[in-house]
């Protein structure tokens, strides 16, 4: 509460302040008189500045003594506008001569011309994030930038979200970015284990405590280039997100203005599989209370256990359940099939409201305030996700170069998840709400039968035993809920000196607290006693910036600039667990119902010191040569090795301004050069260089019945000789325009080592220690990003934008440590991904197919192939490229936009697919399954198989055999997303009280096609078990994607 005090104070005591100033409006245009949005507008010598809205008008407080505004736009010249006594001015900008001079967002927030940067930066602008249909802003982003891979992880609502850059470089450590809200380093992490129990698709990321309508611009630091400024926590790339209100209201067109949007979006299940309907539940032909569809056809009628009348005995006239279903006994059901599948899903919606306020009080006072609520209902029943966010910021911009600013944000969400995860089970034993429903035989009325024993609320099915749980009982009884508290902000101050140097500061903090909870009634398959499990998390980021920034021409020719300082970052984490069993009565969740409780705390603190510095030197504005450092101590490392200094070089030259005969060319509008070396390091998480000490309390008693307290030593040993993970990155890269700026290119080619990769060794048990922590591993990420702009069609009115991207990354194992063959990297020890030397990141382990004498699949004498008894390489889970082509179409105030997204190869281990083959039920096995088959393969002497066979027995065998037969290839093309949205004309409004009336149609995910996959399963691959973290390629009934359309208005006053 201190800081949130001392955050306002310092707020309105700023907005108090009134020096003189003068706010200048305008708009800016092409030389056809269309506005530019979006264009760049700044007071030259200052940092001071803005950006055109959707009409191409700005705002902008300006000293008295600024002399110049500095306008830029991509692919037209940057222009140098002289101020006059007017407050009202128009601008327009020449393609004439156009260069990729705009102005974007670096290291630590400092602005500079793209041209003059030596390596690449992607900037997405408001526009493409806010008013969507889709509330993940990681998800938002998805194709928008090379380089960046982006995957969710399921399709229920608020599930986690993996971004990683330019590939994974480190075996044990994250590699996720590092998200940077308003210049603070901005807690994005799942905090759940990288394993199929405790991790999971329905984890969620929290960057999903981010609002996409109160985000301004967002750039993404691709290259250790780029990121060299924030030392090792830029290792993994930079994503830079700026706020309104992080602007400071900046954005105030009008003097004061209120945005309000509405949304409304309807949520279905993607990819249900194409279920077929002519055999039942049974195995080999004949009746049976399978988990399996092999049974009779629908037609048989008196046999194979099928009554004359078409019925079979109702599973629920069993004996153990005469009391509670009496209605039952002696009943008959209806062999038939039962659509027992879609009519347990529903649409879903979701429903987001958003709030914008900006004030421009003159005088170099501004102010900005938002709200926004997400209702968000999942096509599951019982997911939902509901998130309000409000923000307050504001900026005193004075005479005398001094400029204020603050920014708080405030962020309340609570999640329901249902039991989807592996940790609920991925087989019919366990509680999988996918794994129950999309298994479930088709000759079983699962809408139709009771879920719940009315007696003692405990789950009843159709199988004996109640060795398989109900899905319905498992939504009514099992629930996953996670609440979030989280507020983060920031206040700055800087000061220019003089005209050519400013001192700044800045100290934010990010914290939230997370409340989740696990219930389980007993009476359940999987949790039979019941369970109850809650984890409170707080975790806590202070970071503060003190630097000293300079611009300054040394000639007509020369300039320096650059930035020096020093970062101080706190980090502070705390879990405090209990897990609590046998329930005691039904339906009631409270600790002292259950009988076995086990407690669990844990602290983690960890602080960075880092100080920095950065020069860049330009000669005649198309030479840069640019020259960075830091160096970082961390806790987390012995004194001796705590230390660590990261340097930084690149280049960047502009052919078209140093020779006047590629100036003025309607071919050549502009061409850039650069490339860039940098480097970074990744510190251990803290307490791995000495072996922790724990403590259990009343674990056990004194011989007088009294608690007694023990001590344990982790079974890690600690390692007082680690050092820090190494990278180091080559760039080079190319940007042009060309043909009048109609056709633009960004070409980056990257090569990026990693070594001293911390990883575990084993030791022996004799020791006391089963493993510990050493630096030994190497990996190879290998790449190219290209970018293709088009603009087939440029007039007045119409305008057709489009554009493509292109990533390609080649990753590899180099090397591991010494003896040490393979590393387990995520999923389980005999199937999951590994790192091995010469294999590519992350490969796939699993049983394969034996082979026979001349390489083919070996049959054996029952005609079913066999698993090899030791695990080996079955797949590779890293795609070949990824493509994706984004267009917009504007005609007067009308603009159609889609994008589609191809993913080529990759590798996923799909139980999902695996499972409805195995089982019979998808269109893909109705055939007539009494006609014997012969599976292609050789014998033990080389000869061609010719055993024939069941169906049933070879579907079985194939798919849960050897685990190589559940790999495919996960190639994908997709339409990402197509909106159509209009624009009122503000002539229209001028008698109204609106300052603009937008409306937006828009769906996400509405169409894909995987080729690879068997046609009846309408697969879709883009999900992941393993949840958010360094695993990839598996679907342990992860369950299926949502495809989303909505509309949304957007009103100004």
């Amino acid at each position: 509460m201190k800081r949130i005090s001392l955050v306002l104070s310092l707020l309105f005591f700023a907005c108090s302040i009134a020096l003189a100033q003068r706010t200048v409006t305008g708009t800016v245009m092409d030389e056809s008189g269309e506005t530019l949005i979006g264009a760049s507008v700044l007071v030259k010598g200052t940092t001071s500045g803005t950006v055109t809205d959707i009409d191409g008008k700005f705002s902008l407080n300006v000293p008295a003594n600024a002399e110049l505004l500095v306008v830029s736009y991509t692919g037209f010249a940057t222009s140098e506008v002289p101020l006059t006594a007017a407050n009202v001015m128009d601008i327009t900008m020449s393609e004439s001569a156009a260069q990729l001079n705009e102005v974007v967002v670096t290291a630590l927030g400092i602005r500079k011309e793209k041209k003059a940067l030596g390596y690449s930066v992607a900037t997405i602008g408001s526009g493409a994030v806010e008013n969507r249909v889709e509330s993940d802003v990681g998800r938002i982003l998805r194709g928008k930038a090379a380089g960046v891979d982006i995957t969710q992880t399921s399709g229920v609502a608020g599930s986690g979200t993996n971004i990683i850059i330019r590939g994974y470089s480190s075996i044990n450590g994250s590699n996720q970015p590092l998200f940077v809200v308003d210049g603070v380093p901005f807690n994005t992490a799942t905090n759940t284990d990288r394993n199929f129990v405790t991790g999971g698709a329905t984890a969620s990321s929290r960057f999903l405590d981010l609002d996409p309508n109160n985000i301004a611009e967002i750039n993404v630091l691709k290259g250790l280039s780029a990121t060299v400024l924030y030392g090792e926590q830029g290792a993994n790339g930079v994503i830079l997100v700026t706020t309104k209100n992080g602007q400071g209201g900046a954005d105030a067109k009008k003097g004061f203005e209120i945005s309000v949007s509405q949304g409304i979006a309807r949520t279905e299940i993607a990819n249900l599989p194409d279920y077929q309907n002519s055999y039942g539940n049974g195995f080999s032909g004949n009746y049976g209370l399978f988990f399996s569809n092999w049974g009779p056809a629908f037609d048989v009628r008196g046999s194979n256990g099928i009554s004359e009348n078409g019925t079979v005995p109702h599973p629920y006239g069993r004996e153990a359940l005469n009391g509670a279903f009496p209605e039952f006994i002696g009943a008959e059901l209806d062999y038939r099939p039962y659509d027992n599948v879609s009519e347990f899903f529903q649409a879903g919606s979701v429903y987001n409201t958003s709030v914008n306020v900006d004030k421009n009080f003159g005088n170099g006072i501004s102010f900005n305030a938002n709200y926004s609520y997400l209702d968000d209902t999942g096509f599951v029943p019982e997911n939902t996700y509901q998130k309000h966010n409000a923000g307050i910021g504001g900026k005193v911009d004075l005479a005398n170069g001094l400029k204020i600013q603050s920014s708080l944000n405030i962020v309340s969400s609570n999640r329901v998840s249902p039991p989807a995860s592996i940790g609920f089970g991925s087989n019919p034993s366990g509680a999988s709400v996918f794994a129950n429903v999309l298994y479930t035989p088709r000759s079983v009325d699962l809408a139709g039968f009771p879920f719940q024993n009315p007696i003692d609320g405990s789950q009843v099915y159709y199988r004996g035993g109640n060795d398989i749980q109900n899905p319905r009982w498992g939504l009514a009884n099992m629930f996953d809920t996670e609440e979030i508290n989280r507020y983060f902000g920031n206040v700055s101050a800087s000061y220019e000196i003089t005209d050519w140097l400013s001192a700044a500061y800045k100290i934010g903090v990010d914290t939230y607290t997370q409340n989740s909870r696990r219930e389980i009634n007993k009476g359940g398959s999987q949790v039979p006693d019941g369970q109850m499990v809650t984890n409170l998390r707080t975790n806590t980021i202070i970071d503060q910036v003190l630097s000293l920034n300079f611009d300054t021409d040394l000639s007509e020719t020369f300039n320096l600039s650059g930035t020096v300082g020093i970062n101080d970052r706190h980090d502070k984490f705390q879990r405090n667990t209990v897990s609590s069993s046998q329930q005691f009565i039904y339906g009631l969740f409270d600790q002292d119902n259950f009988i076995e409780h086990v407690g669990s705390q844990y602290r983690e603190e960890e602080g960075y010191f880092g100080v920095f510095g950065s020069v860049t030197a330009g000669y005649n504005r198309y030479l840069y040569l640019t020259a960075s450092a830091r160096n970082d101590w961390s806790s987390t490392l012995e004194s001796a090795n705590r230390s660590i200094l990261y340097p930084s070089v690149s280049v960047s030259f502009v052919p078209t301004d140093a020779f006047e005969s590629l100036q003025g060319s309607r071919v050549l509008n502009y061409l850039k050069l650069r490339a860039g070396y940098g480097t970074s390091a990744r510190f251990p998480s803290p307490y791995n260089t000495r072996t922790p000490l724990g403590s259990s309390t009343n674990v056990s008693q004194t011989p007088g019945g009294q608690p007694l307290n023990t001590n344990f030593v982790d079974n890690r040993l600690g390692n007082l000789n680690l050092e820090p993970e190494l990278l180091g990155e080559l760039e080079f890269g190319v940007e042009g325009r060309f043909f009048n700026n109609r056709v633009g290119i960004d070409f980056s080619i990257y090569d990026k080592q990693s070594s001293d990769l911390l990883v575990d060794l084993d030791l022996d048990p004799a020791s006391g220690y089963s493993t510990t922590f050493i630096n030994a591993a190497e990996v190879s990420n290998k790449g190219i990003e290209a970018s293709l702009n088009l603009i087939p069609v440029k007039t007045k009115d119409f305008t057709w934008d489009m554009t493509w991207n292109i990533t390609k990354n080649k990753n590899e194992v180099i090397s591991i440590a010494d003896g040490v063959d393979q590393i387990n990297i995520a999923g389980y020890t005999n199937l999951g991904n590994f790192a091995i030397p010469g294999q590519p990141f992350g490969a796939i382990q699993g049983s394969a197919f034996v082979t026979g004498p001349n390489g083919g699949l070996f049959v054996n004498s029952a005609g079913e192939y066999e698993a090899t008894n030791d695990i080996e390489v079955i797949g590779d889970p890293n795609p070949n490229y990824t493509a994706n082509w984004l267009n917009s179409i504007s005609y007067k105030g009308i603009n159609l936009g889609w994008q589609f997204s191809y993913t080529d190869g990759g590798d996923i281990y799909s139980v999902t697919t695996a499972t409805m083959l195995a089982r019979g039920l998808t269109t893909d096995t109705d055939f007539d399954r009494f006609l014997p088959l012969i599976l292609p393969g050789e014998d033990a002497e080389g000869n061609e198989n010719t055993v024939q066979g069941y169906a049933g027995d070879y579907f079985f065998a194939g798919y849960f055999g050897a685990d190589e037969g559940s790999i495919f290839d996960a190639t994908v093309i997709r339409l990402r997303e197509i909106s159509l949205s209009y624009s009122i004309p503000s002539s229209l409004l001028e008698k109204l009280p609106f300052g603009s009336i937008s409306l937006r149609l828009s769906g996400e995910n509405l169409w894909y096609y995987a080729p690879n996959f068997p046609e009846g399963v309408n697969f879709d691959p883009e999900v992941s078990s393993l949840g958010v973290g360094n695993g990839r390629g598996f679907d342990y009934l992860t369950g299926p994607t949502t495809k989303k359309y909505g509309a949304t208005i957007s009103l100004t006053f």
